[in-house]
């Protein structure tokens, strides 16, 4: 399971990051930690994989991709140095809440195409304080083959919102081969790092059309549950064999009924969430 706070940042062009429990009271340490300890006692582990938010993506449709700190701001080398400091707040987290994973960043495809080497230097401050495994969460769109960094962390990550089928309504033969192409993609880039592959996040929305553009959020089209289970279904079908293969994080799951009912990627209730438990302890037997 994975936990997901976050820094805030007033623009992508600002070089600060401010995070903590003044900014949000649901995500202080304390209440990270409590539910840590929630979910240690159902049987499960925890990654943390804090990210950052800034209102510049929902007012401006920007996204952490585009993240440009400007030169009057101090440029990357002032983000990078805001940036390890949150990174090393959470790693201390991650230490105290036993978590089995770390994964240290997601998505900053500018930060990783302009600094290459910036952040091996955010992964050794964090093994000075985690002595558990990281990672990063590169996108699957660019990021995951230009990162110059992999060599400083234990896992190759990969949100991987690949697109599988241009078809409205694909079958499970469709979705599998579109998966397939991906995964030679990633055995590829495993093969060149000498690195596992863990997807740090995946899903599909529930609606029609949702396999042509699986990063895409949002409601628009017609409900389609039975296609996320396909694709759910496809996916586990072709990635578990391959022993390059890591796991995979589901994006996403909420605990809060209102969220839950209006996210088309949570499985919850739906037949995707069948699937995962055919394959996670159920008839498969598979965990």
């Amino acid at each position: 399971m994975a936990l997901t706070p976050f820094a805030y940042q007033r623009s992508v062009t600002d070089a600060a990051l401010r995070w903590g429990g003044s900014l949000d009271p649901s995500l202080t340490d304390a209440a990270l930690l409590a539910e840590a300890a929630a979910a240690r006692s159902l049987g499960l582990k925890i990654t943390l994989k804090p990210h950052i938010w800034c209102r510049d993506f929902w007012m401006l449709g920007r996204s952490r991709q585009d993240i440009q700190p400007a030169a009057n701001q101090g440029g990357w080398a002032a983000w990078f140095s805001s940036y390890r400091s949150f990174a090393a707040h959470y790693a201390d987290l991650a230490q105290q809440m036993d978590a089995a994973l770390y994964v240290v960043g997601l998505e900053y495809l500018k930060a990783t195409e302009q600094n290459p080497g910036a952040w091996a230097e955010v992964a050794a401050i964090c093994r000075s304080r985690y002595g558990g495994p990281l990672s990063y969460a590169a996108n699957w769109w660019q990021e995951a083959e230009v990162f110059a960094d992999w060599a400083a962390f234990d896992l190759i990550g990969v949100n991987a919102y690949d697109p599988l089928s241009e078809a409205a309504d694909p079958t499970a033969g469709q979705l599998e081969r579109g998966w397939r192409r991906s995964l030679a993609r990633y055995r590829r880039l495993s093969e060149r790092e000498r690195k596992d592959v863990l997807f740090t996040e995946v899903g599909l929305r529930a609606v029609r059309g949702a396999a042509a553009r699986p990063w895409e959020s949002g409601q628009s089209g017609d409900a389609d549950p039975a296609l996320q289970a396909r694709a759910y279904r496809a996916l586990l079908a072709a990635a578990t064999p391959q022993p390059w293969f890591k796991g995979l994080y589901w994006w996403k799951w909420f605990t809060d009924e209102a969220q839950r009912e209006a996210d088309p990627y949570c499985p919850m209730g739906q037949p995707a969430e069948a699937v995962l438990a055919d394959w996670w302890g159920g008839s498969r037997g598979r965990g």
